[in-house]
């Protein structure tokens, strides 16, 4: 009956909503299941000829890449490859703000345009897409969902809480969508205890085949089915996605959830970016779609070495998004799958700039980028204390602030560890301040940042 259903919802009940909305998502899902497959030559080659085609289209519509392209003497032509695209500035937030108008494609009627708002860590912004970019984000964001074997129809529980998307969830047509594709969503913005174990007892209802969420919330969870002995839970997989899964979090997931967890990492503004697939070797790039590039000193770094990511959309022709500062930080890879597939790899996604510490080395003389989301400076010590929640804010190279919510048994002795620890990687010139709070709630997007920076140690 199960197989029944998804075969309906897939390829009866899509292409209705297609023809009700206007938009081709069931089209576009077919193609990119067979793109997915072509040799990687075959798809650089895609993904060149379809930015080609969107830089033409921004050149000839779009009064700030027309502008800006005739400043710097360059034409959409001089662009053969992926690595003349550092001839082009790269697009900031503060660049989408203020030249929000001139950015909009004359192409299109506004009133033809969707209007969209990003999440981020607080420097949000809102944009405009169309619903073929929609369509083709759907479809691409859908097939990785299938590299974990989720199929439309399947009973997903989705571990959610953002108060940007509350009244988009709230919405009649996304609920009746939602029953449709028998969808449960849990807001997790304010995940209390009582919060957690209202989702046990929702999971146990409900027992869902697909358990989708923020890292943060789906690990949350999985730790507190593994402190009550829970494991009556048992889905096909779980799909994290919307913030670093750390190596710790993804053994707690599997150990409670006893299945694979599948990484996912897209953005409001473009959608789908990319995803593990069943091998686990890495991300692998929606190529079709979008140019990823890892960027150091404004030149393309090399495999393994730590970039910031440049993100071009080749889908949303109504306010291009051209070399975008996404704001994240991550590795490319030149490594081959073995699932076969021929789409690109990057090999890890280590978090958000703002997740890079900014430490001042006196050997080198200038400041250095240390991650946070990995083990060291923070994670592994703070892990085995009792805290139930902390945060640490660098307001500047001399001032470091952590909010902490104390657990139980917490004492003076572990404030001086916490201090001792710090001042081993950060040094005895710099003010550490510790806040103890009751409760320290998600930014606006729901995300739970754990380490949050006020300066860019990448400039």
């Amino acid at each position: 009956m199960s197989k029944t259903y998804n075969w309906i919802i897939e390829n009866l009940a899509l292409p209705v909503a297609d023809i009700v909305k206007s938009t081709s998502m069931f089209k576009f899902s077919r193609v990119l299941s067979k793109t997915q497959w072509l040799p990687r030559q075959e798809i650089n080659r895609l993904q060149i000829k379809n930015l080609h085609i969107l830089l033409k289209h921004a050149y000839e519509t779009v009064p700030y890449y027309r502008k800006l392209f005739r400043e710097r003497n360059l034409s959409p032509s001089d662009i053969k490859n992926i690595d003349d695209l550092v001839k082009i500035p790269p697009l900031t937030k503060a660049d989408i703000r203020n030249n929000f108008e001139d950015l909009i494609s004359r192409g299109f009627q506004k009133s033809h345009l969707i209007l969209g708002r990003s999440g981020g860590t607080g420097d949000q912004i809102t944009f405009y897409t169309t619903k073929e970019d929609l369509s083709w984000t759907f479809a691409a964001e859908y097939r990785a969902y299938g590299w974990a074997g989720y199929r439309l129809g399947d009973r997903c529980f989705l571990l959610w809480g953002s108060i940007i998307d509350e009244t988009s969830h709230n919405n009649i047509v996304r609920r009746f969508t939602s029953i449709l594709n028998r969808k449960l969503v849990l807001n997790t913005y304010n995940f209390s205890h009582e919060a957690i174990n209202k989702s046990a007892y929702l999971l146990n209802k409900f027992r869902p085949k697909i358990i989708r969420g923020y890292a943060s919330s789906v690990y949350m969870l999985a730790r507190y089915l593994l402190e009550n002995h829970v494991d009556y839970v048992q889905p096909r997989a779980v799909i994290t996605s919307a913030e670093t899964l750390l190596d710790y979090m993804r053994k707690t997931i599997e150990e409670a959830f006893g299945c694979s967890t599948f990484d996912f990492y897209g953005s409001r503004e473009i959608g789908s970016l990319a995803a593990e697939c069943e091998e686990h070797s890495g991300y692998h790039i929606s190529a079709e779609n979008v140019v990823l590039e890892f960027i150091r000193e404004n030149e393309h770094v090399s495999a393994g070495e730590t970039g910031v990511i440049f993100v071009t959309n080749l889908r949303n022709f109504g306010m291009p998004l051209i070399r975008y500062n996404i704001g994240d930080v991550g590795r490319p890879s030149d490594e081959v799958c073995g699932c076969g597939r021929g789409l690109p790899l990057m090999s890890s996604i280590e978090g958000r700039i703002s997740q890079f510490m900014a430490v001042y080395d006196k050997r080198l003389g200038h400041v250095v980028p240390i991650s946070t989301a990995g083990p060291g400076v923070f994670s592994i010590a703070l892990l085995q204390i009792p805290l139930e929640r902390y945060q640490i804010i660098q307001e500047s190279l001399e001032k470091v602030v952590i909010k902490a919510v104390k657990g139980k048994g917490y004492s003076q002795a572990h404030t001086d560890f916490i201090l001792k620890h710090l001042r081993k990687y950060l040094g005895d010139d710099i003010t550490i301040e510790i806040e103890f709070v009751d409760l320290l709630p998600p930014l606006p997007s729901g995300k739970r940042s754990v380490f949050i920076s006020k300066i860019d140690p990448f400039k």
